[in-house]
């Protein structure tokens, strides 16, 4: 059984603080991206077929993750692999 994807532990945790995480899939097929979603109990997300919506957020190529404050400035962009403690004191400056 996979393991539960980090950020959708950390959206979990801090559900209360209303940390939202937004889902966005590109550089896939949408088939591949339904069912990595279904896997994980992603109830949400997008597809960016064009990378449109992943440029705008400094993501070219691969997964990563954009962290984004409630006053909408975007804090910092993160590439695929960030370790727990980094998540866990990226979240603790957006959600103070």
């Amino acid at each position: 059984m996979e393991e539960i994807p980090l950020v959708l532990r950390a959206e979990r945790k801090y559900a209360d603080q209303k940390l939202t995480v937004l889902w966005i899939g590109h550089q896939d097929k949408i088939d591949k991206l339904t069912a990595y979603a279904k896997r994980n109990n992603i109830p949400d997300y997008l597809f960016d077929p064009d990378d449109g919506m992943s440029r705008k957020f400094g993501m070219t190529y691969g997964g990563g993750v954009v962290f984004i404050a409630r006053d909408a400035v975007v804090k910092s962009r993160v590439p695929k692999g960030i370790s727990p403690t980094s998540l866990e004191a990226e979240l603790n400056k957006i959600l103070k």
